[in-house]
């Protein structure tokens, strides 16, 4: 059964920005969010490996991408936690700084890091590949994440006939209400591209970060118990339905960096 989530937070893929407002397709002043190229893949264990062997591997991998400048890259290893019985053992979420830095990095992957794929074959067989529209609707704490976080995944659908204009209005009042109650929150949402093969049934996956689960049971604290929940069905209404969250451990195995970073 579909859930009403305590905080939703929408934009538009690049498939959608035809129906964007007016005002977020202005030449003059172009209010659209940034679209960051994501990549995951979901996997399992080959047998006799575990987690131990796939660290390896991977730091052989990062050794690899630092000897080739490969610095507009970051990824991160989800294992599940809170799930159902259709989930994957272990997943990867990669992304890049920009589409033409994915199209750079993909060519140069595959000129120069072949055997690092026989590496990771050798440890994990993969069931899907796919490629996701992801922005960022809410900034994570200053300073980048951490080395381990929490992440939440929803499966998210616009309700029917609700306008986008609207539905932004409400986004912004929602962001601005966690704002003040603190929340150290990152949120995203995402829009299959590439791979993954016909209607999923939904519109976008909804996203959230947390450092720890500290600050994940506050949030779900005030959600539940302090207001949380009554204000975002105030705001939201019938815009947007969601079903229930899957959590996941998730380990940066590698960082990007952004052009901000030299600011």
């Amino acid at each position: 059964m579909k859930k009403k989530l305590a905080a939703i937070i929408f934009a538009m893929p690049l498939s959608l920005l035809a129906l964007m407002p007016a005002a977020a397709q202005d030449e003059e002043e172009d209010t659209s969010p940034y679209v960051v190229p994501v990549d995951t893949f979901t996997c399992s264990y080959n047998e006799g490996k575990d987690r131990s062997d796939l660290d390896k591997v991977v730091a052989d991998w990062n050794a690899h991408l630092d000897e080739q400048g490969a610095d507009t890259y970051g990824a991160y290893i989800m294992t599940p936690n809170y799930h159902g019985d259709d989930t994957f053992e272990v997943g990867w979420l990669g992304f890049w700084t920009s589409q033409e830095a994915m199209g750079a990095g993909i060519d140069s992957y595959r000129a120069n890091s072949c055997d690092m794929d026989a590496r990771f074959a050798s440890v994990l067989t993969c069931n899907s590949h796919e490629h996701w529209a992801t922005v960022q609707l809410k900034a994570p704490p200053e300073g980048g994440p951490p080395d381990e976080l929490v992440l939440l995944f929803s499966n998210c659908t616009r309700g029917e006939g609700v306008e986008y204009d609207t539905l932004f209005e409400a986004i912004g009042k929602a962001t601005a209400y966690w704002t003040e109650q603190g929340s150290t929150s990152g949120q995203w949402a995402m829009w299959p591209v590439f791979g993954g093969g016909g209607d999923p049934g939904w519109d976008f996956k909804w996203v959230t970060s947390f450092a720890n689960y500290t600050e994940f049971g506050k949030a779900y604290q005030h959600s539940a118990n302090g207001g949380g929940r009554q204000a975002m069905n105030e705001i939201y209404g019938d815009m947007i339905d969601c079903d229930a969250s899957r959590v996941y451990d998730a380990t940066t195995v590698r960082r990007a960096k952004w052009a901000s970073d030299d600011e």
